[in-house]
């Protein structure tokens, strides 16, 4: 797995462009905990298993959290994005770039 890739996407309730959600800390670290993720600091967590390494970050922004995942595998995995935007209610954007 060291030699794969690592790609970002976003989460975004918004399928066009990156907005921030509202939630607070708390549902967050629930869905994810409901995913098998692990966390792994205030604003991370985590998923590995031998195919790929999943991380989850929030990002602070004025209303509350912008999320980025990063995926590293052999291929894309993108049943699993679409599985963790599907339990966030929110569509997966290819890249990662915060608004300005």
């Amino acid at each position: 797995m060291a030699t794969a890739t690592v790609r970002k996407f976003a989460l975004s309730l918004d399928p066009q462009e990156i907005v921030d959600f509202t939630d607070d800390l708390e549902h967050f670290a629930g869905v994810f905990t409901e995913l098998g993720f692990d966390r792994t600091g205030t604003y991370t967590w985590r998923f590995s298993d031998p195919e790929c390494m999943l991380k989850g970050e929030l990002a602070r922004s004025k209303d509350g959290y912008y999320l980025f995942l990063y995926v590293q595998a052999q291929d894309e995995h993108q049943y699993r994005l679409l599985e963790i935007a599907e339990a966030f209610e929110a569509n997966l954007l290819d890249g990662g770039r915060r608004p300005v």
